[in-house]
């Protein structure tokens, strides 16, 4: 390798060094690390000024490192030149060849060749940092900074921090005093990563030690000024300016420099704009500010009950004051701190890092966007800017660690929780969003299995094409594994999740099977008598849903305690539970003669009519009306059920016919309904008063009433005609509803002091079972969407 060529056949020649590292046998690159050709490649990172040149050789140097084979000998040649070239060399260009080659072996990461160089070998009279502080003030600056540049990057390795501050505290310090500021700026990131390091094998020591924290944390407040200083010079090179950044990302780690940082806009404005000016020239600034928005955004972490139990004991025996927590670093200041940096728009720095191709980088992008959502009022914000663009690319495309993809994934999960998915995730993202929410119900963290069920139940919820994708990606057993999970939100959130997926008709068709689901329903029945409120609600609702299959009430009737647990559902006191019982009852009922026969032997019907007459919640009244309808055709001496309380329903819905008009007919159902109940009271008031009178009058609307009644079939339509051209008066109503009062008290009585079958229990002439079909479509109409089972 001719180091005096040009830089087009220097980058060639290392280019095709490059391929053979890469595609031949071992033989190569042994013959190469003991050629002259990797000593020059070694010179070029302090001898060349070109960029292309050296990261070539970096990329090389990385190559060989990979083979395990060659690591043993490429420490021996490499140690040995470095050595030759600063110590035994006079030269400053060798000097400076063999210090910038070392921090190229430290920037590689944990290898043992950079360790090696500074430690002291049992038949060397010294080391090299020895050599180094030796004769450093005899230097040139050049030479002088990159020593401490090299002293910076070692600090990255804990074995190399304790030879650094043994041999170069002092000077580092002296260093604090030069007029240089990039030597001054390095010294101080050094000397700020040594006393990070005393500080923690300092705490939990005795007074001296903690003397000495309290000095080095005034230290650490004045190396914190000096880089925020830098930082906001503007006149700074960007080299002084980039270490300034470093410098305040370790110093950050301190709750007193993370506050001065997020209440200090001027200095994050600065921080922002320097990472969009180097956004594709400087990783080391990005990472940088990357790891400053970490600090500042970093919630204390939540210690399982084992780990507060080891925390105790540990206090017990290092002393309490080794474990004290500072306030600053308590919630409330980190979401104080979130906001500030909110403010200033963080969204926008964080999608540019977000682009970098350093999957470090992105994975602490991640990190920062689960700091940000984990306050809720922050999310709404994130959406805004554009944070659910950023955080899914972050998740589905290549370029991220797995760490960073669970942390990209959890942040979209409390997104998708609290938000409408609608607003949050358009197009095809809540698509994208379910096959890394399954992916983190299969991990091991509660929080992370819980939230992300939380949010796909919500993302469910809106979209049946969001149920298929959760159905097709095998998410239902994923699901329903984590119903057994000892964790009761972890339970609860699983079975919430399954009951918005009774919606998707592959899953109801899967759990209406008998042959294959029997267990599933078992599971759904035992759930839905468990103490969580949630839980049962949850697995009650989606018994609901699924009752309208005879299959499944089958498999609940054939329950152990299928009957009872719906009876004690159905006698709580959330109308929500209530109305779920209900339904599972009615659709039973409904069956035939025989299943309606064994729930009313079961005394259900009392409390149907109890429900009825209170009237406080219109879906329960309803349900109860049609439930008791099929009471009432399929089992003897019950129809008493029926015409004994409904006009006490009519009286509970404050008919206003003329309002009725009014409203839109949105469909042949509702149509239907319409005409039921524009035509109730006329029906009713003229059939038993007026309508045999109406006939021999020759009144022809009370005879239109009569014949449709008597037909049946022209119900409505006369029922319509009459409301329209005689309304009821207020005292025909009045009237009406004293009767119907009446009624329902002596039917109540009578269900509760005879048998369902007495035949001297007086039966309401059969005219009056057509009404309450009247007022439940009524209902219906009122309320145009139908209430949800799920909740």
């Amino acid at each position: 390798m001719d180091l005096s060529a040009s830089e087009e056949v220097q980058i060639s020649y290392l280019n095709s060094i490059l391929q053979k590292v890469n595609l031949t046998e071992d033989n190569f690159s042994e013959t190469f690390i003991r050629s002259r050709d990797y000593i020059n490649l070694l010179s070029q990172f302090g001898s060349s000024k070109s960029r292309k040149i050296i990261s070539l050789s970096l990329l090389i140097l990385t190559k060989l490192l990979e083979k395990n084979q060659l690591k043993k000998e490429l420490k021996v040649i490499t140690k040995k030149q470095i050595v030759k070239w600063i110590s035994d060399s006079i030269k400053q260009q060798e000097k400076l060849n063999g210090i910038k080659a070392l921090s190229a072996i430290f920037n590689l990461g944990e290898n043992n060749i950079g360790k090696s160089c500074l430690e002291r070998d049992d038949n060397d009279e010294g080391s090299i940092l020895t050599d180094l502080m030796e004769f450093a003030e005899f230097d040139k600056e050049e030479v002088r900074e990159s020593i401490v540049e090299m002293l910076s990057i070692a600090c990255s390795q804990e074995q190399c921090r304790k030879l650094i501050k043994l041999n170069c505290q002092e000077y580092l310090s002296k260093l604090m005093r030069s007029k240089n500021y990039k030597i001054k700026s390095l010294a101080a990131v050094t000397l700020t990563k040594l006393m990070l390091d005393d500080k923690l094998s300092l705490s939990g020591g005795g007074n001296q030690e903690k003397k000495k924290i309290v000095s080095e944390e005034e230290d650490e407040n004045e190396l914190a000024g000096l880089f925020r200083n830098l930082v906001l010079n503007e006149e700074s090179e960007i080299d002084v300016r980039v270490n300034a950044i470093e410098g305040l990302a370790y110093a950050s780690l301190k709750p007193t420099v993370k506050e001065m940082i997020a209440h200090h806009p001027t200095l994050l404005r600065e921080i922002f704009k320097l990472a969009k000016e180097q956004e594709n020239l400087n990783n080391n600034l990005l990472y940088g500010v990357a790891v400053i928005l970490l600090n500042i955004t970093l919630y204390r972490k939540k210690l399982s009950e084992n780990e507060r139990q080891i925390l105790k004991l540990k206090k017990i025996a290092d002393g309490e004051s080794s474990f004290e927590i500072d306030p600053l670093d308590e919630d409330e200041y980190v979401e104080t701190r979130i906001k500030q940096i909110m403010k200033l728009g963080v969204n926008q720095t964080l999608n540019l890092l977000s682009k970098n191709q350093s999957q470090i980088i992105r994975q602490l992008v991640s990190n920062i966007f689960l700091n940000l959502a984990t306050d809720q009022t922050n999310r709404g914000i994130i959406v805004q800017q554009g944070g659910v663009k950023i955080l899914i690319s972050l998740v589905i495309k290549e370029g991220n660690t797995k760490e960073g993809r669970v942390f990209a994934t959890q942040a979209l999960a409390k997104i998708a929780i609290t938000m409408n998915p609608n607003l949050a995730f358009r197009g095809e993202r809540s698509s994208d969003l379910v096959r890394p929410l399954l992916n983190l119900c299969q991990g091991e963290n509660e929080l992370c299995q819980f939230e992300s069920l939380m949010a796909l139940t919500n993302l469910s919820s809106v979209d049946n094409d969001i149920r298929m994708r959760i159905y097709d990606l095998k998410g239902i057993p994923i699901i329903e594994n984590l119903q057994f999970s000892e964790n009761t939100l972890v339970r609860r959130a699983a079975t919430e999740c399954l009951c918005n997926m009774m919606f998707c008709e592959p899953v109801y068709e899967l759990y209406s099977d008998p042959q294959s689901s029997i267990n599933k329903i078992t599971i759904l029945v035992a759930f839905s008598e468990i103490d969580d409120f949630e839980t049962r609600r949850a697995a009650s609702g989606a018994l609901a849903i699924l009752s309208t299959n005879p299959n499944v009430c089958k498999m609940i009737l054939d329950r152990p305690r299928g009957i009872q647990i719906l009876k004690d559902l159905f006698n709580e006191d959330s109308s929500e539970i209530q109305h779920r019982a209900i339904e599972c009852l009615k659709n039973i009922a409904n069956i035939d003669k025989d299943k309606a026969e064994l729930l009313v032997k079961a005394d259900l019907h009392k409390r149907m009519l109890e429900l009825v007459k209170e009237g406080k919640v219109e879906s329960v009244v309803v349900t109860c009306a049609e439930t008791l309808k099929i009471f009432a055709n399929h089992v003897s001496g019950t129809s008493y059920l029926f015409g004994a309380y409904s006009t006490e329903l009519a009286d509970k819905l404050e008919f206003n016919s003329v309002e009725a008009r009014n409203l839109e007919i949105k469909s042949t159902r509702h149509g239907i309904a319409l005409s039921a109940q524009l035509g109730f009271y006329g029906l009713f008031h003229s059939f038993f008063r007026e309508s045999i009178y109406g006939f021999f009058r020759g009144n022809v609307d009370h005879f239109l009433v009569l014949l449709a009644t008597v037909t049946g079939l022209g119900q409505f339509i006369g029922s319509w005609l009459l409301n329209v051209v005689l309304p009821p008066s207020s005292e025909q109503r009045e009237e009406i509803v004293a009767i119907a009062r009446a009624n329902l008290e002596q039917a109540t009585n009578s269900s509760n002091n005879n048998s369902i079958n007495n035949d001297n229990v007086k039966q309401p002439d059969e005219q009056a079972t057509l009404l309450p079909e009247a007022v439940i479509n009524y209902i219906a109409f009122q309320h145009h969407e139908e209430n949800d089972i799920c909740g």
